[in-house]
Protein backbone atom coordinates (compact mmCIF):
# COMPACT_ATOMS: atom_id res chain seq x y z
CA UNK A 1 0.00 0.00 0.00
CA UNK A 2 1.76 3.36 -1.07
CA UNK A 3 -0.20 5.57 0.95
CA UNK A 4 -2.13 5.03 4.46
CA UNK A 5 -6.28 4.45 4.39
CA UNK A 6 -6.17 5.56 7.94
CA UNK A 7 -4.31 8.82 9.26
CA UNK A 8 -4.27 10.97 12.44
CA UNK A 9 -6.56 14.30 11.66
CA UNK A 10 -7.78 17.28 13.20
CA UNK A 11 -10.07 16.60 15.44
CA UNK A 12 -12.75 18.79 16.91
CA UNK A 13 -14.04 18.52 20.81
CA UNK A 14 -16.53 20.36 22.61
CA UNK A 15 -15.27 22.36 26.07
CA UNK A 16 -14.58 20.22 28.68
CA UNK A 17 -17.36 21.04 30.93
CA UNK A 18 -19.86 19.91 28.39
CA UNK A 19 -21.36 15.99 29.54
CA UNK A 20 -20.94 13.51 27.09
CA UNK A 21 -24.97 12.41 27.67
CA UNK A 22 -26.23 14.32 25.63
CA UNK A 23 -23.39 15.61 23.17
CA UNK A 24 -22.43 11.73 22.37
CA UNK A 25 -25.53 10.15 20.10
CA UNK A 26 -25.38 6.59 18.85
CA UNK A 27 -25.69 6.22 15.23
CA UNK A 28 -28.11 7.40 12.64
CA UNK A 29 -28.71 4.10 11.25
CA UNK A 30 -30.34 2.69 14.68
CA UNK A 31 -33.77 2.42 15.83
CA UNK A 32 -34.76 3.35 12.46
CA UNK A 33 -38.13 1.25 13.03
CA UNK A 34 -38.75 3.16 16.85
CA UNK A 35 -39.13 6.64 16.44
CA UNK A 36 -39.72 6.64 19.92
CA UNK A 37 -36.16 5.57 21.21
CA UNK A 38 -35.10 9.25 19.11
CA UNK A 39 -37.87 10.78 20.93
CA UNK A 40 -36.70 10.69 23.97
CA UNK A 41 -33.12 11.10 22.83
CA UNK A 42 -34.26 14.81 21.71
CA UNK A 43 -36.10 15.37 25.10
CA UNK A 44 -32.79 14.77 26.71
CA UNK A 45 -31.18 16.79 24.20
CA UNK A 46 -32.81 19.63 24.00
CA UNK A 47 -31.66 22.66 24.61
CA UNK A 48 -28.48 21.01 25.32
CA UNK A 49 -25.05 20.38 22.80
CA UNK A 50 -25.69 17.48 21.04
CA UNK A 51 -24.62 15.83 18.29
CA UNK A 52 -27.75 14.83 17.75
CA UNK A 53 -29.02 18.38 16.57
CA UNK A 54 -26.37 17.84 13.63
CA UNK A 55 -27.44 14.21 12.13
CA UNK A 56 -30.54 13.38 10.57
CA UNK A 57 -32.00 10.04 12.24
CA UNK A 58 -32.99 7.59 8.97
CA UNK A 59 -35.98 7.08 11.24
CA UNK A 60 -36.51 10.27 9.59
CA UNK A 61 -35.77 9.77 5.81
CA UNK A 62 -38.86 10.24 3.48
CA UNK A 63 -40.74 11.92 6.37
CA UNK A 64 -42.14 15.52 6.48
CA UNK A 65 -39.90 16.50 8.67
CA UNK A 66 -36.80 15.92 6.83
CA UNK A 67 -36.12 19.07 5.11
CA UNK A 68 -36.55 21.46 7.72
CA UNK A 69 -34.38 19.06 9.72
CA UNK A 70 -31.90 19.51 7.14
CA UNK A 71 -31.86 23.12 7.47
CA UNK A 72 -31.62 23.19 11.04
CA UNK A 73 -28.47 20.41 11.07
CA UNK A 74 -26.46 22.88 9.03
CA UNK A 75 -27.58 26.35 11.12
CA UNK A 76 -26.36 24.11 14.25
CA UNK A 77 -23.30 23.16 12.17
CA UNK A 78 -22.19 26.78 11.69
CA UNK A 79 -23.15 27.57 16.10
CA UNK A 80 -21.11 24.85 16.93
CA UNK A 81 -18.24 25.52 15.21
CA UNK A 82 -18.02 28.96 16.27
CA UNK A 83 -18.97 28.52 20.13
CA UNK A 84 -19.07 25.10 21.14
CA UNK A 85 -16.66 23.28 19.87
CA UNK A 86 -13.61 24.98 20.92
CA UNK A 87 -10.98 22.18 21.34
CA UNK A 88 -8.97 20.18 18.78
CA UNK A 89 -6.81 17.45 18.81
CA UNK A 90 -4.10 17.14 16.15
CA UNK A 91 -3.46 13.44 15.87
CA UNK A 92 -5.72 9.96 17.07
CA UNK A 93 -7.98 9.82 19.90
CA UNK A 94 -7.62 6.59 21.60
CA UNK A 95 -11.16 5.55 23.39
CA UNK A 96 -12.28 3.18 26.08
CA UNK A 97 -16.40 2.43 26.05
CA UNK A 98 -17.02 0.26 28.66
CA UNK A 99 -20.78 -1.49 27.66
CA UNK A 100 -23.46 -2.33 29.97
CA UNK A 101 -22.28 -5.70 30.57
CA UNK A 102 -18.66 -4.76 31.52
CA UNK A 103 -17.42 -5.22 28.24
CA UNK A 104 -13.68 -2.85 27.48
CA UNK A 105 -14.09 -1.90 23.34
CA UNK A 106 -10.58 -0.21 22.25
CA UNK A 107 -10.54 2.07 19.62
CA UNK A 108 -8.57 4.79 17.64
CA UNK A 109 -10.24 8.32 16.15
CA UNK A 110 -8.76 8.88 12.93
CA UNK A 111 -9.10 10.16 9.55
CA UNK A 112 -10.64 7.75 6.44
CA UNK A 113 -8.93 8.16 3.26
CA UNK A 114 -12.64 7.53 1.29
CA UNK A 115 -10.18 7.04 -1.80
CA UNK A 116 -8.60 3.59 -0.25
CA UNK A 117 -12.56 2.43 0.36
CA UNK A 118 -15.08 1.13 -2.59
CA UNK A 119 -18.43 -1.12 -1.76
CA UNK A 120 -18.47 -2.47 -5.40
CA UNK A 121 -19.07 -5.91 -5.32
CA UNK A 122 -16.14 -7.63 -6.59
CA UNK A 123 -13.60 -5.10 -5.70
CA UNK A 124 -10.28 -5.66 -3.48
CA UNK A 125 -9.67 -1.58 -2.06
CA UNK A 126 -7.43 -1.45 1.35
CA UNK A 127 -10.94 -0.50 3.69
CA UNK A 128 -13.67 -3.05 2.11
CA UNK A 129 -17.48 -2.85 3.54
CA UNK A 130 -18.51 -5.65 5.98
CA UNK A 131 -21.69 -5.93 5.07
CA UNK A 132 -23.79 -5.02 1.95
CA UNK A 133 -24.33 -1.31 1.14
CA UNK A 134 -27.76 -0.36 0.48
CA UNK A 135 -27.40 2.06 -2.08
CA UNK A 136 -31.11 3.83 -1.82
CA UNK A 137 -29.19 5.37 1.43
CA UNK A 138 -26.94 7.01 -0.29
CA UNK A 139 -28.51 10.55 -1.87
CA UNK A 140 -30.02 10.98 1.71
CA UNK A 141 -27.02 11.30 3.07
CA UNK A 142 -25.09 13.22 0.47
CA UNK A 143 -27.76 16.47 1.40
CA UNK A 144 -26.85 16.28 4.61
CA UNK A 145 -23.35 16.78 3.50
CA UNK A 146 -24.15 19.34 1.00
CA UNK A 147 -23.31 22.59 2.59
CA UNK A 148 -22.19 21.01 5.88
CA UNK A 149 -19.39 22.48 7.79
CA UNK A 150 -18.72 19.77 9.73
CA UNK A 151 -17.64 15.69 9.67
CA UNK A 152 -19.76 13.61 12.51
CA UNK A 153 -19.48 10.52 11.04
CA UNK A 154 -20.30 7.02 12.67
CA UNK A 155 -18.04 4.88 10.88
CA UNK A 156 -16.35 1.84 12.69
CA UNK A 157 -13.08 0.12 10.79
CA UNK A 158 -11.84 -3.09 11.93
CA UNK A 159 -8.86 -4.47 11.35
CA UNK A 160 -6.99 -7.47 10.99
CA UNK A 161 -4.43 -7.44 13.96
CA UNK A 162 -4.33 -10.77 16.04
CA UNK A 163 -1.10 -9.74 17.74
CA UNK A 164 -2.79 -6.54 18.99
CA UNK A 165 0.01 -4.69 17.05
CA UNK A 166 -2.46 -1.39 16.24
CA UNK A 167 -4.39 -0.11 19.57
CA UNK A 168 -3.33 -1.89 22.32
CA UNK A 169 -0.06 -0.75 22.84
CA UNK A 170 -1.48 3.00 22.95
CA UNK A 171 -4.10 1.40 25.79
CA UNK A 172 -1.20 0.13 28.00
CA UNK A 173 0.43 4.16 28.08
CA UNK A 174 -3.25 5.03 28.37
CA UNK A 175 -2.40 6.84 31.96
CA UNK A 176 0.35 9.15 30.38
CA UNK A 177 -1.95 10.42 27.91
CA UNK A 178 -4.16 13.83 28.08
CA UNK A 179 -7.67 12.95 29.44
CA UNK A 180 -10.35 14.67 26.89
CA UNK A 181 -13.70 12.89 28.41
CA UNK A 182 -14.91 10.37 30.32
CA UNK A 183 -18.47 10.13 31.33
CA UNK A 184 -21.67 7.97 30.92
CA UNK A 185 -23.80 7.84 27.41
CA UNK A 186 -27.12 9.03 26.49
CA UNK A 187 -30.03 5.91 27.29
CA UNK A 188 -28.20 2.78 28.38
CA UNK A 189 -24.89 3.27 25.88
CA UNK A 190 -22.54 2.69 28.44
CA UNK A 191 -19.40 4.68 29.79
CA UNK A 192 -16.75 6.67 27.46
CA UNK A 193 -13.55 7.71 28.02
CA UNK A 194 -10.59 9.05 25.67
CA UNK A 195 -7.64 10.76 25.42
CA UNK A 196 -5.48 12.55 23.32
CA UNK A 197 -2.74 10.72 21.00
CA UNK A 198 -0.62 13.60 19.85
CA UNK A 199 2.80 12.92 20.46
CA UNK A 200 4.97 12.35 16.81
CA UNK A 201 6.53 9.16 18.24
CA UNK A 202 2.85 7.93 19.32
CA UNK A 203 1.17 9.05 15.94
CA UNK A 204 4.61 7.46 14.14
CA UNK A 205 4.09 4.11 16.05
CA UNK A 206 0.64 3.79 15.12
CA UNK A 207 1.09 4.58 11.17
CA UNK A 208 3.84 2.20 11.15
CA UNK A 209 1.65 -0.40 12.88
CA UNK A 210 -0.97 0.01 10.08
CA UNK A 211 1.50 -0.04 7.52
CA UNK A 212 2.70 -3.52 8.87
CA UNK A 213 -0.21 -5.03 8.80
CA UNK A 214 -0.89 -3.85 5.36
CA UNK A 215 2.66 -5.26 3.57
CA UNK A 216 1.39 -7.76 1.53
CA UNK A 217 3.86 -10.68 2.72
CA UNK A 218 2.21 -10.05 5.93
CA UNK A 219 -0.49 -10.69 4.61
CA UNK A 220 0.11 -13.82 3.15
CA UNK A 221 1.45 -15.13 6.23
CA UNK A 222 -1.81 -14.34 8.36
CA UNK A 223 -3.83 -16.28 5.04
CA UNK A 224 -1.38 -19.36 5.53
CA UNK A 225 -2.78 -19.50 9.62
CA UNK A 226 -5.86 -20.65 10.29
CA UNK A 227 -8.15 -20.42 13.97
CA UNK A 228 -7.90 -23.00 16.60
CA UNK A 229 -4.02 -23.32 15.51
CA UNK A 230 -4.32 -25.06 12.23
CA UNK A 231 -2.73 -24.78 8.79
CA UNK A 232 -4.67 -24.91 6.27
CA UNK A 233 -1.86 -23.79 3.64
CA UNK A 234 1.49 -25.33 4.27
CA UNK A 235 3.13 -25.55 1.26
CA UNK A 236 6.84 -24.04 1.35
CA UNK A 237 6.00 -21.68 -1.12
CA UNK A 238 2.80 -20.42 0.26
CA UNK A 239 3.93 -17.53 1.70
CA UNK A 240 5.31 -16.65 -1.70
CA UNK A 241 2.44 -17.23 -3.68
CA UNK A 242 0.00 -15.84 -2.30
CA UNK A 243 2.33 -12.49 -1.54
CA UNK A 244 2.59 -12.47 -5.40
CA UNK A 245 -0.70 -12.67 -6.05
CA UNK A 246 -1.79 -10.02 -3.30
CA UNK A 247 0.95 -7.42 -4.90
CA UNK A 248 -0.64 -7.66 -8.53
CA UNK A 249 -4.26 -7.48 -7.21
CA UNK A 250 -3.03 -4.49 -5.68
CA UNK A 251 -1.74 -2.88 -8.96
CA UNK A 252 -4.77 -3.67 -10.76
CA UNK A 253 -7.61 -1.96 -8.29
CA UNK A 254 -5.24 0.85 -7.04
Amino acid sequence: MSEACFTAADILLPAAGVPLDPWACIAVDQFTSQPEYWQRAEHLADGKPSTLHIVLPEAYLGTPQEADRLESIRRTMEEYRKSVLTRKVHGYVYVERTQMDGTVRQGLVGAVDLDAYDYAKGSKPAIRPSESTVVERIPPRLKVRRGATLETPHVMMLADDADCTLIEPIGLMKNQLPPLYDGELMLGGGHLRGWAVEDPALIAGIDAALAALADPAALARRLCQTTRQKHWLAHPKADLYLAEKIALFQRLYR
